[in-house]
């Protein structure tokens, strides 16, 4: 549970977000308060010349094809919640751990966080946004939040966010491919104003994030160990889209497995994949793989002797640049599959 600061501003803030239109101009006003004891240093006054001014308006697409709106941004934040694993990666790939006050506990787990060090500090953690009380999150007298729709958090939060007066940017898309990667990025980059060094990480994922040279046709299971078993990767996934860029074809599609859950032999025996990708999202390596692949019909079948154990590192949205390397990895292994 996360611990509840007695300030101020954050009486006010809980106000706002539980009281009525006559108690919300109380919160605004509480919001509008100094900057608190433990907040860093004003980005004015240690930014680049040349940095975007504020205040500024973003324009921010709408998710699920939902119109777009704006997000009014007076300075840029100082105090930043982030709800998802990406935000909180792309925010600290942008220099801004130290504006952080919330994050999702797993970016601290090497297997899946890149900056693991420079989260350490971040006052408080989540285990999941969908689980999250928002005025925990208020709690906190955050300058921005940062969200995606993965879990629906946006639609159960959102409108208390607003209703509070905390600023809140809610990301289009929830980290699915490429694209939508780069568009995030951008999006949380204006919101910050960290624009150039949000852009040349764009670059760089559009340059190194290419389909392969030489594609190869192998036809490739994906699983992942969640919830203390394996599940099968499907659907919007962004592993599948790095899967894509070497020419391979999911076979959880061929199942009719639409989207990411628990699997059994039984599947994998009838997908009879080429080889199979192993994503560590935990930590915990082949472990909690090795008992479904030990199965005597699965361990029959050419392809279960065929796995590759990468990190969700190296092939979920989270890993920014990383993934360049995990596409490399992956690649080079789908070649010898389809040889």
């Amino acid at each position: 549970m996360l611990a509840q600061r007695t300030r101020t501003r954050t009486t006010a803030l809980l106000l706002a977000a539980t009281a009525a239109t006559a108690a919300l101009s109380l919160a605004l006003t509480g919001c509008a308060a100094g900057a608190t004891d433990t907040a860093p240093a004003s980005q004015a006054a240690d930014a680049p010349a040349d940095a975007p001014a504020f205040p500024r308006t973003i324009t921010v697409p709408g998710a699920h094809g939902a119109e777009a709106t704006t997000l009014e941004l007076e300075s840029a934040p100082e105090a930043i919640a982030a709800l998802d694993y990406e935000s909180a990666e792309v925010l600290a790939e942008l220099g801004l751990a130290d504006r952080l006050v919330l994050i999702p506990e797993a970016v601290l787990n090497p297997a899946l966080g890149g900056h693991v060090d420079e989260l350490r500090g971040v006052p408080e953690t989540i285990k999941v946004a969908m689980e999250l009380d928002p005025e925990t999150v208020i709690s906190l007298a955050p300058d921005l939040v940062v969200m995606s729709p993965r879990h629906g958090a946006e639609t159960r939060m959102g409108g208390v966010f607003a209703q509070a007066g905390v600023p809140t940017l809610q990301l289009p898309d929830s980290w699915t491919g490429v694209d939508e990667l780069t568009a995030n990025i951008a999006l949380i980059g204006e919101a910050t104003g960290e624009d150039a060094a949000a852009e040349q990480l764009v670059d760089t994922i559009d340059a190194g994030l290419r389909p392969s040279a030489t594609p190869h046709d192998a036809r490739v299971l994906v699983l992942s160990n969640q919830a203390g078993r394996p599940f099968v990767t499907a659907g919007n996934a962004f592993p599948l889209r790095l899967l894509e860029l070497t020419g391979a074809r999911d076979v959880s599609a061929e199942l009719g497995i639409e989207t990411t859950g628990p699997i059994s032999a039984e599947q994998i025996v009838q997908a009879d994949p080429d080889g199979i990708l192993l994503v560590d999202m935990n930590g915990s390596g082949e472990r909690l793989f090795a008992e479904l692949l030990a199965n005597p019909a699965v361990a029959a079948l050419p392809g279960a002797q065929r796995t590759l154990l990468v990190t969700g590192s190296e092939v979920q949205a989270l890993g920014l640049a990383g993934t360049i390397d995990g596409l490399a990895t992956i690649d080079a292994w789908v070649g010898g599959l389809a040889e």
